[in-house]
């Protein structure tokens, strides 16, 4: 069950509005054979990791799936990616950030950069000219590998049909997602993860006539035995509508670890040029609190402090990002909450007003209010 998250906006004058809510490798030419004009291409991604200018080992890696692109976008070429950051004493990865002109516009990073907010460093060893350097390298699907595509089934919530074709074997006939007749669910502890650590796991099965299954396996996974044995054990369990027999059923199942908390700085003080009467601060409503999903899917929390105007007639302007961790996303969210904000009209504006957004995850029985 995914999480909820509660963001919450620290107020001018301590009121707050909560809402449960290296240097760079240079790659090699890649040669890659034109696909077919209408069939998608998974996007395998490479990292390289680079501090000061050497390679870097992380104590834990969290590899980044492949992707399923559409064979027209940009992305049918090769291409790379740097995120730029640094490495606290604790050994956390901080201040992630898209380098200033990669990646294009088309490009989303932000799971790129969850996956490196929860990678581990060695502690003690604080570094802060680092690069993560993301090969990307398009190829047709009859051409990945089963663990390859089984990730980036498992990582893609739609769970592409063209990817299940592909995973498909000879003889396989199960189309579709059979109907249960019996449903049982996975347990939400099986695993031993790190904290915003993600799990995955692709169960291959048959159906017989009277729904039974057979034959259960483990297609491919990310390697947590547990896991594996979870998501077999569920499928073993369960029976299906009793219907012509089918062999080839897949699905999959993903886990992630503990929340991974993040500790805001406080708003900065001491601007000579800021004017935001606290009246005027009581007037504004931030906009829809969304929380960036990659972080959401792997209980990664972060904040933000933004910087903004408010013209007298409400609408919010000249918004500034000062500060995001762990990484850019938390800006990037942050600053659409204030942009959608709105305040109501009246004689007074504000300048330089500012705000430190918090994006947590739920405790216990605490539930959200917003979307």
């Amino acid at each position: 069950m995914p999480r909820h998250f509660i963001a919450a906006i620290c107020g001018l004058a301590g009121a707050s509005l909560s809402v449960v809510a290296a240097a760079q490798d240079r790659p090699s030419p890649v040669i890659i054979p034109a696909p077919n004009a209408s069939s998608p291409l998974l996007l395998v991604r490479d990292v390289s990791l680079r501090c000061d200018g050497r390679r870097i080992e992380p104590l834990h890696a969290e590899p980044l799936p492949p992707r399923v692109v559409a064979p027209a976008t940009p992305e049918r070429e090769p291409s790379t990616l740097v995120l730029r950051f640094s490495v606290d004493d604790e050994g956390r990865a901080r201040s992630i950030r898209p380098t200033p002109t990669n990646p294009p516009r088309f490009v989303v990073t932000d799971d790129a950069q969850a996956s490196l907010a929860a990678y581990r460093f060695a502690s003690g060893e604080a570094r802060s000219d680092c690069a993560m350097t993301i090969r990307q390298t398009p190829r047709p699907l009859d051409e990945a590998g089963t663990r390859a595509l089984a990730f980036a089934y498992a990582a893609d919530r739609a769970r592409p049909a063209a990817v299940a074709k592909a995973l498909a074997r000879e003889g396989d006939d199960c189309r579709g997602r059979p109907r249960p007749a019996v449903a049982v669910y996975p347990s939400p502890e099986a695993g031993r993860l790190a904290p915003g650590g993600l799990a995955w796991s692709v169960t291959r099965w048959n159906i017989g006539r009277d729904g039974r299954t057979s034959d259960v396996e483990t297609l491919a996974s990310s390697g947590d035995a547990e896991v594996d044995a979870e998501a077999r054990r569920v499928v073993v369990a369960s029976t299906f509508q009793p219907d012509a027999p089918r062999r080839g059923c897949i699905n999959a199942w993903t886990r992630q670890g503990e929340p991974l908390p993040d500790t805001p700085e406080p708003e900065p003080t001491g601007d000579p040029l800021k004017n935001c009467p606290a009246e005027l601060r009581a007037r504004f409503t931030p906009g829809r609190l969304t929380y960036p999903a990659a972080f959401r899917e792997r209980g990664i929390e972060g904040w933000a402090i933004v910087r903004y105007d408010i013209a007298s007639w409400g609408e919010t302007g000249a918004i500034e990002v000062l500060d995001a961790q762990p990484a850019a996303a938390f800006g990037d969210a942050a600053r659409n909450i204030i942009r959608s904000g709105r305040a109501t009209p009246g004689h007074v504006a504000g300048i330089r007003c500012t705000d430190r957004v918090i994006f947590r995850l739920p405790e216990g029985d605490e539930r959200p209010n917003a979307d």
